[in-house]
């Protein structure tokens, strides 16, 4: 099980205090790095895996919801990225 896992901020403004793993500039960066994320520890063979802000909170700005609960990609598409499962031979069996 990955407890500590996470998406990517997108670039605060200049001198804006924030905590992430990673910036992404556009929608569709966060979705490529959100999938390639998903996509390792699936394939990991991992039991499962907890992200690690599901909502942004202060300055932890990482998660694929905003603070107020609007998500940052189209929610069929989160769903998507976020229910994939393991390629054919890829990780444990």
């Amino acid at each position: 099980m990955l407890s500590e896992f996470g998406g990517a901020t997108f670039e605060p403004a200049e001198g804006a205090e924030w905590f992430g793993y990673d910036t992404v500039s556009t929608k569709e960066d966060f979705a490529e790095r959100l999938a390639g994320l998903v996509e390792a520890a699936v394939d990991s063979g991992l039991a499962g895996f907890c992200f690690t802000q599901f909502t942004d909170t202060e300055q932890e700005i990482n998660g694929p919801f905003s603070a107020d609960r609007q998500p940052k990609l189209p929610v069929r598409e989160l769903h998507e990225i976020l229910t994939r499962t393991r390629a054919p031979g890829r990780g444990a069996s």
